[in-house]
Order: structure tokens, then C-alpha cells, then sequence
């Protein structure tokens, strides 16, 4: 991987950790997520309209597909990491969300795509396994002690961590074989993304206005850097392999695991530390397998 490629992916991991901490502590809902994901669109206006000029292009309807299809899963990977940090710690959900998401990238590579993982490659698939298995208190579990609210975290940020390497599997095919400009690519998708949770949302207009008042400085925040921690990524899938930008991003675990608890005031017991490590051990393997 270029420096250039590592530089990308270093600052959208970065970014990525940012905007979770801020989204577990605002809390929000449908209209939390409706709301950052308008912010998204406006800011990410101009840049379109600059990009279009630029590197004009047609869509084809596989291109038309993988963007939709992409908005749909970030629309329900969003709804699904909201109701994660709202039934556990930040702790808990982000590690495992970011730990398992490379892990299921690897699992669709080789079932979608015909891939065969090396023998390090299977080693450091069985290591994501293990520090997800150790995050989830199975220690404690085998000592008597049993946490609910901790376990119940794992279980949610797994399913998300599931859509994560959907979208990061339709997000490569898009940039990778279908060449589309990944500005362009993902714009149709915040779009997108925004139509169709509209109907819902103005459902709830009194939600909205709350959400809006109590949360504004978040929504704006989580609005902006979550586009640009996603569009960074993009770039690098550019110029380096899916296969060692999907777990080298990753790397925002370390951040939102410590800072992010430290932040939010919640304590990380050493099972967290140790299982975040493995997890991080194993999405390092898999860059070298």
C-alpha cells in the first residue's frame, strides 16, 4: 500500500472514530440519522458539482445499482448502529462492530467472489473471532459472572459489523470494476439514502424539531465527518487493493475503543482491552495475508 493510500485511509479512520463518539453520545433515532444524512447532502454539493465538471459520467445500470444498493445498506447500517449504542457502551458496540466488519468482508470474498484465503488469512480471520469472543465477556461467562448489557452489545455491534462488509463489498465492486468516479458514486448514494428514510422522518415532525434543537452541534458534526471519513476511503480504494484498506481502517477501533470510552466516562474492563488487541491483531494479519 502507498503512503499516499495509507495517509487516506489513516485520516478516514480517524474521522470515522470521531463521528461515532459524537453519534453514541447524542443518542438519536430515525430522525438523528435522517438529519446528519441532509447535512451530508448539502455539504456534499458543491464538491459534486465540481467533481461532475471535472470527470463527467454516465451511469450504466449496474452503476445505478451498486450506488442504490449501497445507499440501502448505509441507510440500515446506520438505524442498526444507533440502536446498538442506545442498548450498550460505546466500548463494546464500536470494536466489535469495526473488529467483525473486515472478518465478514473476507467470509462475502469468498463466497461472492470465489476467493481463497492464505493460511495467515485464516489464522487472522480465527483472531477477529477470538477477540470478538473475548470482548463479549466469555471469560466472565466461564467464571459465573454474567453482563447483559455488555453481551447484548456484542450481539448488535455484530450485526453491524455484518452491513459494514456489505456495503465495503459493493462499495469495492463499484470503484474497482465498474470504475465509477467515488465522489459521484457516493453522492447518488447519500441521496438516495435521504429519499427514502423522508417519509418516515416527516412523520415525526415534532421529533425532528426537538432533535434538531438538542442536538444540532452533533448532527452537523456526524453529518460532516461521516461523509468524509467514507469519501477518504473511496479515494484509496483508488489506488490500493479493497483487501488491505478494508482492515487497515479499521485501526479507528484503537481510537474509538479508549478515547471514546475515556470520553463517555465508561469504564473498559481489561477483557475490552485485551479483545480489542486481538481484533486489531487479527485486521493487521489479514493487510499481510
Amino acid at each position: 500500500m502507498s503512503a499516499t493510500a495509507l495517509a487516506l485511509v489513516l485520516a478516514g479512520a480517524c474521522c470515522h472514530a470521531i463521528w461515532n463518539i459524537v453519534a453514541k453520545k447524542a443518542g438519536g433515532g430515525l430522525a438523528f440519522v435522517w438529519l446528519f444524512g441532509l447535512v451530508s447532502v448539502v455539504a456534499a454539493t458543491p464538491l459534486v458539482y465540481w467533481t461532475w465538471s471535472a470527470h463527467p459520467q454516465t451511469f450504466s445500470r449496474a452503476m445505478w445499482f451498486a450506488a442504490l444498493g449501497s445507499g440501502l445498506v448505509h441507510v440500515v447500517y446506520s438505524l442498526v448502529l444507533q440502536k446498538a449504542y442506545r442498548e450498550s457502551d460505546f466500548a463494546v458496540v464500536y470494536p466489535v462492530a469495526r473488529g467483525s466488519g473486515p472478518m465478514f468482508s473476507v467470509v462475502a470474498a469468498i463466497v461472492l467472489l470465489g476467493e481463497t484465503p492464505s493460511l495467515l488469512g485464516w489464522v487472522s480471520v480465527a483472531a477477529i473471532l477470538g477477540g470478538v469472543f473475548v470482548s463479549a465477556g466469555a471469560v466472565d461467562l466461564l467464571r459465573g459472572t454474567k453482563s447483559s448489557k455488555r453481551q447484548l452489545g456484542v450481539l448488535w455491534g455484530i450485526a453491524t459489523g455484518v452491513f459494514i462488509a456489505s456495503y465495503t463489498v459493493i462499495d469495492g465492486w463499484a470503484i474497482k470494476t465498474l470504475g465509477m468516479v467515488p465522489i459521484l458514486f457516493y453522492a447518488v448514494g447519500l441521496a438516495f439514502r435521504a429519499l427514502l428514510l423522508a417519509p418516515f422522518a416527516l412523520r415525526q415532525t415534532q421529533v425532528l424539531v426537538s432533535q434538531w434543537r438538542a442536538q444540532r452541534r452533533a448532527i452537523i458534526i456526524v453529518g460532516l465527518l461521516s461523509p468524509a471519513a467514507y469519501t477518504l476511503v473511496l479515494l484509496a480504494v483508488q489506488i490500493a487493493p479493497l483487501s488491505y484498506i478494508a482492515p487497515v481502517r479499521e485501526i479507528s477501533m484503537l481510537v474509538g475503543t479508549f478515547v471514546g470510552a475515556s470520553l463517555l466516562k465508561e469504564a473498559v474492563k481489561p477483557s475490552q482491552v485485551v479483545g480489542a488487541a486481538i481484533m486489531l491483531l487479527g485486521v493487521i494479519g489479514l493487510v499481510w495475508a
